[in-house]
């Protein structure tokens, strides 16, 4: 995340979803791309910035990472 002039918040520089998909082995994930989608939706009653899209991506993870074992 890095800051970008005219924004008050950190941005990712790049694709979020994919990087984030990527970083927590949920590329090929059946519901990888929902928790992304979740978060962001969570995101959005706030800030709906970049870096709270990836924290509630990684509390949605964890959820999903404890009902597999």
């Amino acid at each position: 995340m890095q800051p970008t002039d005219g924004q008050s918040l950190p941005v990712y520089p790049g694709d979020l979803k994919a990087a984030l998909l990527h970083h927590a082995g949920m590329t090929r994930h059946p519901k990888g791309e929902a928790t992304f989608q979740l978060a962001r939706e969570i995101a959005r009653l706030t800030t709906c910035c970049d870096p709270e899209i990836a924290y509630w991506f990684s509390r949605l993870v964890e959820l999903i990472d404890d009902g597999v074992g």
